[in-house]
């Protein structure tokens, strides 16, 4: 089941890591070369772990890590990838 169309991916620019893991995000028609992921709060696990395995799981498809940041009060954490 896909959740997050490319047309709405290519508005945003912004996914969900737990959405990447889930494989609810259409990448096919995705037209931009960059691309972040936002790793949220979680209960069980960690919001930085979750991100982590989103970027390796995006790695294994032509995506490259760029830089990791903290979000505002430091609850959040995006990881910026650009496409090889």
């Amino acid at each position: 089941m896909v959740s997050v169309t490319p047309q709405q991916l290519a508005q945003t620019r912004i996914v969900a890591s737990d959405a990447v893991l889930r494989n609810e995000v259409d990448f096919r028609g995705y037209p931009h070369r960059h691309l972040a992921v936002i790793g949220r709060p979680r209960l069980m696990n960690s919001n930085l772990t979750q991100l982590l395995e989103a970027v390796e799981y995006l790695c294994q498809y032509g995506w490259e890590l760029v830089n990791i940041t903290p979000g505002t009060g430091g609850h959040l954490f995006y990881a910026f990838l650009r496409r090889r």
